[in-house]
Formats: C-alpha cells, structure tokens, sequence
C-alpha cells in the first residue's frame, strides 16, 4: 500500500472515530442533564406534566378559553431563562435596539412577540397546552432546543391572543381600532405593492395654508405600532421627512401647509416584509404590526 495512501486512511478513520466520540460525548452529556432536570422537577414542581420532552406548569389557567389550533398565529410573551443561575437569556423583543426601536422589554412591560406557525423549536415549547390568558412555566432540557451547552431552561409564557390562520384581518380590525378617536370621519384607499392589496386608513386636517407638491412636502411625523388594541408603542418621534414613497400621494392630494394627515397600514406596506429577523435589515416593529402615522405638514 502506497504510504501516502495509508496515512490518508489513517487520519480519515481518527476524524471518523473523534467525531463519534463527540456525537456519543454529547449524548451522555444530554442524558446527564435530562436526568437532573428530571430529579428536581420530582422534588420543586411536582405539578409540572411531562409532554414531548418538556416539562409544562400552567399557572393561571382558564379551561373556557380559546386553545391554538394548527396553522394559528399567537401573540406570545416570554422570558426565558437559565434554571438553575436565574440568568436572563431571552425576552420578548430582546434584539429591538438592533432593529431601531427603544427598549427591550419583558411579558410583564408589554411587547409581546407574533409567532407564525412553524416557529420551532418555540412554538413547541408549551404553547399548545395553553389557551388564550394562560401563563405557564415550561422547564425545557438543551436537547429540545438543539443547545449543546446542557443547560436547562425556564420559559415563563404568557399565551396573549389566538389570532387564527386570518392575519390579515387581524390587522384590519387593529388599523380601526387606533384610528377611533376620529368617529369614523376617516378615508380608505388600496395600495398594490408587490402583487398584493393592502389598505390605508386615513383622516386629513386639510388645513389653511398654502398648497404643498407632494413631491417636495416637508413634514414632521411620528410613529407608532399596534400589535393588541389601544396599546400603541412610539417608535419614531417628531422626525423631519421630505418626499414620500409615491404610493401614498393619494393621501397628500388635499392637504395644505399647516394641515395634518393621521394613518394607519399594515406593516408589511412600509417594509416590505412580516419578519424582523433578518440582521440585515433594520426593523422597527415586529411581523404582523400595524404601523400608524402622525404627518404635519410643514412646507
């Protein structure tokens, strides 16, 4: 045998056999830990139900309530959490300065999180065992996760609102919703953007001043975003803006100098996309919001 030739096998069967000594490590090591998890459930939470390698704890529970079904979206908060050092891992919105937003937040400040169906391994972890209201504990091991730090850990959930399979619809309700101070003295125009339809709601302050083009219109604006009704959080603030993208000119045709224009959209008009997780990108609300503006016109 050529020597070059048996080195090479040599080295392939040590790289063969190294990689199933790790695989066979991380095993015996998630077996370890499953196995303490298991014992201090037994002794701490002896109420928590084992279900599909989770443990789950309901701890308000309300059995008349809506559960999930399959193909749902669920507004869910969360923070999940190292078992047994108590450190904070994960909250609801726990990347918002990355995406431009303000603060991170916890279930218990508001923020809760859109999950679509098919958000694994998440949705797995306990949401099908709640209804609507319901908060729980689920004690999650490493492997469930697909973690190798063999780490337990604690999510404390709360399962907000069932919102079923009709996101859009959702949204319509939220965008009325944030618009009812105007006693429906308001104005509603479709966009086509990408192939699809997507409603503005709006109400106009025409105004005293002179006309505005609107290519050229100086405004300020805020906005904010819904994702449960009249909960409403601030994102931008008394921004400067000059032009706006050319499929809101309808909204502009009215208006003066001095004049004001309130609106509500769907999140997906703005930017394009249900999904605030690409690091690429710079989102500043999540998947399935309802952004509202506040537009003065300046100029």
């Amino acid at each position: 045998m050529n020597n070059n030739f048996a080195i090479f096998l040599c080295a392939l069967f040590a790289v063969i056999h190294l990689c199933s000594c790790n695989k066979d490590d991380t095993a015996e090591k998630w077996a370890k830990e499953e196995a303490i998890l298991e014992t201090w459930i037994k002794e701490n939470r002896p109420n928590a139900v084992f279900d599909n390698g989770i443990y789950i704890e309901i701890i308000d529970q309300y059995p008349d309530n809506i559960q999930p079904e399959p193909g749902d979206h669920l507004l869910v908060d969360f923070v999940c959490r190292f078992l047994f050092d108590d450190v904070v891992e994960q909250v609801s919105f726990k990347d918002w300065r990355s995406y431009g937003a303000l603060n991170e937040s916890t279930y218990r400040e508001g923020g809760p999180e859109l999950w679509a169906p098919g958000d694994s391994p998440r949705l797995s972890v306990g949401i099908d065992n709640l209804r609507e209201n319901e908060f729980a504990f689920a004690y999650v091991p490493s492997r469930i996760l697909n973690y190798q730090d063999f780490i337990s850990r604690k999510f404390e959930i709360k399962l907000v609102k069932v919102i079923d399979t009709d996101l859009k619809s959702y949204q319509e309700e939220l965008m009325r919703c944030s618009m009812s101070q105007f006693n429906n003295k308001i104005d509603t125009i479709t966009i086509t953007d990408n192939g699809r339809d997507f409603y503005i709601i709006y109400n106009i302050d025409e105004g005293k001043g002179d006309d505005v083009e609107f290519s050229s219109a100086r405004t300020r604006y805020n906005e904010m975003y819904y994702l449960q009704n009249n909960i409403p959080l601030t994102c931008v603030t008394n921004q400067e803006k000059t032009g706006w993208d050319r499929k809101f000119a309808e909204m502009f045709e009215t208006v003066k100098k001095g004049g004001t224009i309130t609106a509500v959209m769907p999140y997906r008009l703005m930017y394009h996309d249900d999904s605030y997780k690409d690091n690429n990108k710079q989102y500043i609300a999540p998947p399935g919001s309802v952004l509202k503006y506040e537009i003065s016109i300046d100029n």
